[in-house]
């Protein structure tokens, strides 16, 4: 009895405290925030469904990801869709609080409790985020070229670059590999997740196989790079319903990649600061700065209503998913 009413006090300290820091980095005052909310156009509600499609997408993708490395270190769990997106969205208001990588500490300990193996799990947050960082830096880079800040040669070494990792595509993650099979056997690492998962993780004492081979690593690459232009035509969306100018859709999409990118320079919780910083200076090109300014601020909440609704969407598909499984049974 005591275990539970602690367990129910934690969730909802929480809560209190990821809602806390959510607020703070929201830079509007709760009657600007109706004010515009209640005049704001269709373009940018349908705009945030599009940007809720694409963090289903994303979040998609990791699940695809998370089973095909779970298939090659011989684990028999395979998450569905529908549980996929629930760890994803469960897990994913934990940015906000500051860290960094509470929203995967939260997703590791839910994953678990799924029967995804830690190896999976690891493998594919690492995944993730390499695939994250290059699609986004792929769309970073066309900004740049429209911008005239890289020239062609620099865009052929670049190319070179990716082409070389795609040759020796099979050497690079094994080394990798090797160099995560050391760092798993840390103490503090084993003890931490020991914790974490409230299970007796054992370090392995060779290469788990969690590796993707090169032509799927290269075809998740391809799905992030088409989650990523959703996301621009969303953005795009959102910056014309303004009034303020015009911009394209590939000039959004890589404003948006490369202000979330060097938003991960910032320490504060989702980039705060930096990532508005940036969409200003980027879109103060186009579109002027006073215009630049307002739209930098409603992008952090545009971007927190889509995360609302794709946990409302899910929690609602999961409650639904039950009543159909308890009226069959």
């Amino acid at each position: 009895m005591l275990r539970k009413w602690f367990t129910l006090m934690l969730k909802i300290l929480l809560v209190v405290v990821i809602l806390y820091f959510a607020n703070r980095s929201l830079a509007l005052k709760p009657v600007d925030l109706v004010t515009y909310l209640m005049d704001a156009d269709y373009r940018f509600y349908v705009s945030m469904v599009l940007f809720t499609v694409f963090l289903m997408l994303q979040a998609s993708i990791w699940v695809l990801i998370v089973n095909a490395v779970g298939a090659k270190t011989g684990s028999d769990t395979k998450l569905d869709v529908l549980s996929g997106l629930l760890i994803f969205i469960n897990s994913q208001f934990a940015k906000y609080i500051p860290g960094g990588f509470w929203n995967y500490a939260g997703r590791i300990v839910l994953a678990t409790r799924a029967g995804v193996s830690l190896a999976a799990q690891f493998a594919a947050i690492v995944y993730e985020n390499v695939l994250l960082v290059s699609a986004a830096l792929s769309y970073a880079l066309l900004l740049a070229f429209s911008l005239d800040v890289v020239s062609v040669p620099i865009c052929l070494f670049i190319g070179a670059i990716a082409g070389t990792v795609f040759i020796y595509y099979s050497s690079i993650t094994a080394w990798i590999s090797r160099i995560f099979v050391q760092v798993s056997r840390w103490k503090l690492l084993v003890r931490l997740l020991q914790r974490m998962t409230n299970s007796a993780y054992l370090p392995p004492n060779k290469s788990s196989g969690a590796i993707l081979s090169r032509n799927e690593f290269f075809g998740y690459f391809l799905c992030f790079l088409g989650s990523h232009f959703v996301m621009g035509i969303a953005f795009w969306m959102l910056s014309n319903s303004f009034g303020a100018g015009q911009i394209g859709i590939f000039y959004a999409a890589g404003t948006f990649a490369t202000s979330w990118l060097l938003g991960l320079l910032s320490p504060l919780p989702g980039g705060l600061g930096v990532r508005e910083g940036f969409l200003v200076y980027f879109l103060s090109h186009k579109l002027g700065t006073e215009a630049a300014l307002h739209i930098s601020i409603i992008a952090r909440l545009w971007n927190m209503m889509a995360e609302i609704t794709f946990w409302t969407f899910i929690q609602t598909a999961n409650r639904l998913a039950r009543k159909v499984r308890n009226y069959e049974s």
